[in-house]
């Protein structure tokens, strides 16, 4: 049994977790080994610590920590060399990441849709949704913000989309106060930013005003399993957001070929979306190493 797999088989599951380290499936079995690879890349103090830790933990804490781990795979495999829970200041963010010489604190946390926007139509669920799912997303990231202004690093976070509930376009108008598309179609956005009635996100308005420069980018991150019958694994899939004048920027790249959506500003004072990378790439999450492609429900891998 994986040193992991042998941990939580003592501690406070959440019925996914308790599936995903229990159940003999193929698609749970590779999720397990690439959880397992990821755990015994903490060095080992820090696996004394955790275990530790788990003992102790609810189960909304464990799944907590299971995706910080993804993250923290992730990462390790970019080469970010990625120190996971450091203690800094005082604070223990989630991770700590070296990129292209600067260093960068990391939070990680899943958001799902608000229990008051789900609803049941024709015996199927579905939601009805104003704003409150980017809303809820939107004060998060704000509170991540103030809990590390002041500390002399900049911030990266990391978004995980749990059950898939939200998406691309709930994290996009949390930070921007509209979708990259509807931005782009309008042209960009002015440092005047929207209209007053318009609901802002947290980095409004564009420019040197802009709110939490201290985030560097917000990384959304979309796990799902694999629709090919062949293969019954995990992808996953990430967009990074940068902010449109951060006090330190990310590099575009940083995260290999997933896509990039950064802003350039122009003398009128402008800000227009440019985006790179790959827009369907997913990284695949098994036992074995990693692998890139692109990914579509009518061409799914």
């Amino acid at each position: 049994m994986e040193e992991l797999t042998k941990i939580l088989a003592a501690c406070d599951l959440s019925d996914w977790a308790r599936w995903l380290f229990t159940s003999t499936d193929p698609d749970a079995r590779e999720t397990q080994l690439f959880l397992n690879r990821a755990f015994m890349h903490l060095p080992p103090s820090t696996q004394q610590r955790e275990t530790r830790q788990l003992g102790n933990a609810d189960s909304s804490n464990t799944d907590a920590f299971l995706h910080e781990l993804l993250v923290y795979e992730v990462c390790y495999e970019f080469g970010l060399d990625p120190d996971f829970k450091p203690i800094i200041d005082g604070k223990t963010p989630d991770l700590k990441l070296k990129i292209a010489g600067k260093t960068y604190l990391a939070e990680v946390f899943r958001t799902n849709r608000p229990k008051k926007t789900v609803i049941e139509f024709n015996g199927h669920p579905g939601y009805r949704d104003r704003g409150e799912g980017a809303k809820k997303i939107a004060d998060r990231l704000s509170e991540k913000a103030a809990t590390y202004r002041g500390l002399n690093h900049a911030l990266i976070l990391f978004v995980v989309f749990a059950g898939r509930t939200v998406n691309t376009r709930d994290l996009e108008t949390a930070l921007y106060g509209a979708t990259v598309n509807e931005l782009s179609s309008a042209g960009g956005l002015n440092i005047d930013c929207h209209e007053e009635w318009h609901r802002h996100g947290v980095f409004c308005p564009p420019g040197p005003t802009a709110r939490h420069r201290e985030i560097s980018a917000a990384i959304g991150c979309d796990w799902f399993d694999t629709l090919a019958r062949n293969t019954p694994e995990r992808r996953l899939h990430c967009v990074v957001y940068h902010h449109w004048q951060p006090h330190v920027a990310v590099a575009l790249g940083s995260f290999g070929r997933f896509q990039d959506v950064c802003w350039v500003g122009d003398e009128s004072g402008l800000f227009i979306p440019q985006i790179s990378g790959e827009p369907k790439l997913v990284m695949s999450t098994t036992g074995n190493e990693p692998k890139w492609g692109s990914y579509s429900a009518d061409h799914p891998w």
